[in-house]
């Protein structure tokens, strides 16, 4: 029993210097799904030209959301949707995702922002694509509030998959919420938060809002962007979930991290390039074994655990590792 006890007090001593992510988003279901059918909700524009999973899903190696599953294409005029990750009123608010682009208008398309309330036109952090005077190239722009976009000098390339971070500050005082965008491509070093954002910060010019919504926007019937692998978070950290998700620090193991984090449809992945037996031990809050199992797979079937904070032990080639996950 005492060692049951100690369990728990190490168990959640460590959990309160792990920061959960308040969404993540891989689009891991069928091709060819609704958004709507997998807890997106309609923003605008009703059921027309609905927004899908496509595939196949984005890789960019680092970030945690690579290739995880599909991804959703944002490729028309029609439907929006929005997604909750919870009302935020202090603090900053970090959203992080793939980004692939083959078309936008000159003018620009903005197809991500945030949203206090579902039906509000109070659209903040708007980040646009636009078509550059060469072909096949493109700028990327960022406003507060504003349809128009200042874009950045920085050309970038269609059809070339990007890394893109939208942050929103919480200021003390009234109307004077600050939105800066980073962007990064293949190989350059996102670890840390940069000094200097890629755009930004630039200064509310509009009331601010209470982030709860992020938003998938389709804005023009040519405009082709792929986004994937969404995280939603108060903190800088793109390359694992949150601090316990890291279930071994040695590069070299076959045992890297669990996802998602938090599990909120019944499963838990494994990333993992063994394909050796698996044995899989869950324990609760107290230290009491609630499930234990052997898998060849890396997914675990974690749907009747009701929802809180879990510890699971995973054995395999004579290694066992543990790490902690949250049911929602």
């Amino acid at each position: 029993m005492k060692n049951t006890y100690l369990f728990a007090f190490l168990f959640f001593t460590n959990m309160a210097f792990a920061q959960a992510p308040l969404l993540i988003e891989d689009f891991n279901y069928t091709a060819g799904d609704l958004l709507t059918d997998h807890g997106w909700a309609s923003h605008s524009g009703g059921t027309t030209n609905p927004i899908l999973v496509t595939l196949p899903g984005l890789t960019f190696n680092g970030y945690v959301g690579s290739n995880t599953g599909f991804s959703a294409g944002v490729n028309n005029t029609g439907q929006d949707v929005i997604k909750s990750f919870g009302a935020q009123s202090t603090g900053t608010v970090y959203t992080s995702f793939l980004v692939k682009a083959s078309a936008s208008t000159a003018a620009g398309v903005y197809f991500f922002h945030y949203l206090q309330t579902s039906g509000s036109s109070a659209h903040r952090a708007r980040t646009f694509i636009s078509a550059a005077p060469d072909a096949g190239k493109m700028f990327v722009g960022l406003t507060f509030n504003s349809a128009t976009a200042a874009n950045s000098q920085t050309v970038l390339n269609f059809d070339q998959t990007y890394l893109m971070v939208v942050k929103y500050e919480i200021m003390d005082g009234t109307d004077n919420d600050k939105v800066s965008l980073y962007v990064f491509a293949e190989g350059d070093n996102f670890t840390s938060e940069p000094t200097t954002p890629f755009l930004g910060p630039v200064t509310g010019t509009a009331v601010d809002i209470t982030p709860t919504f992020v938003v998938l926007r389709q804005d023009e019937g040519v405009q082709r962007i792929t986004v994937d692998g969404f995280r939603v978070k108060k903190h800088w950290q793109l390359n694992a979930d949150d601090p316990s998700s890291t279930i071994n620090p040695d590069d070299n193991s076959d045992l890297k991290h669990i996802y998602p984090n938090p599990v909120t449809e019944g499963v838990l992945h494994i990333a993992s390039n063994s394909t050796a037996l698996k044995q899989i031990t869950i324990f609760n809050y107290s230290g009491r074994k609630v499930l234990e199992t052997s898998v060849f797979s890396n997914r675990v079937d974690v749907s009747k655990l009701t929802a809180g904070v879990y510890m699971l032990k995973l054995s395999v080639d004579n290694q066992s590792v543990y790490s902690k996950f949250i049911v929602r």
